[in-house]
């Protein structure tokens, strides 16, 4: 499971950092789990004192949410845990399907693809899936060819970094070694397999809203050009632990 952070909250900002496990929630304050993973077993468990219908968001994850529908003790369930269940399991069948087919659209031949994310919406609130890969992560080219990367994914940000990996708290903006092409492309040239190169993060724009200001242009493609030949690792900072690198083949 990749990090998320599970938050409800009415009016305001969330708390900074994690609220107590089995934290009570009525809808007048906000509730936040923190980061959880699954590598370390985490759970989290909020109260409801009252009912009502509530939203769950991930601050992780934008488009991750949910609703809590709260009813009274003696009030009868629409259905049994069993139906719960296997409604879960069919939307997670049906989500994990569209983004495996499209995990299987090949790219150019000095193209690679930056992950595959898709959002699934129903009465609850949103669903994502995303395959954490570079798509024909290894390329074969000659010096002086460019390799252009380019994000497929609607859920979260990746990186194209090669070499030392940059601080955490700085990972968002590119190297200053990365310069934008014409068409808005970030391009960077790699000379020796010790160069150090980090594309930023790579993601669409987000979703612009009415009433306010429209968001700028992201940048959803990066380009290397390669000067010498060598074999040249790069990751995804974000996702590298779970298997998402590759490696470029330079030739004379």
């Amino acid at each position: 499971m990749r990090p998320n952070r599970f938050t409800g909250c009415a009016g305001g900002a969330p708390p900074d950092g994690r609220t107590p496990d089995f934290a009570v929630y009525d809808g007048t304050a906000c509730v936040n789990s923190g980061v959880l993973t699954s590598e370390d077993g985490q759970t989290y468990t909020v109260v409801f004192p009252v009912t009502g219908n509530f939203k769950l968001v991930c601050l992780v994850h934008p488009n991750m949410t949910a609703t809590i529908h709260v009813l009274a003790l003696p009030t009868a369930l629409p259905h049994d845990q069993v139906f719960y269940d296997k409604e879960a399991d069919l939307e997670r069948a049906a989500l994990l399907s569209d983004v495996m087919a499209s995990a299987h659209i090949h790219s150019g031949q000095n193209e690679v693809t930056v992950g595959v994310g898709d959002i699934m919406g129903n009465g609850g609130g949103t669903q994502t899936a995303s395959v954490m890969r570079f798509m024909d992560a290894t390329k074969v080219i000659h010096v002086g060819e460019t390799v252009e990367w380019t994000t497929a994914e609607g859920v979260t940000n990746h990186t194209i970094t090669f070499g030392a990996e940059p601080n955490p708290l700085n990972q968002i903006p590119p190297s200053a070694n990365v310069s934008l092409d014409p068409d808005g492309a970030r391009h960077a040239y790699i000379s020796s397999i010790s160069d150090a190169v980090h594309s930023g993060f790579i993601t669409q724009s987000p979703q612009d809203r009415t009433g306010l200001a429209q968001a700028p242009l992201s940048a959803t493609r990066f380009r290397v050009t390669f000067t010498q030949p060598g074999v040249y690792q790069y990751r995804c900072v974000l996702h590298d632990e779970l298997g998402m690198v590759g490696e470029i083949i330079v030739l004379p």
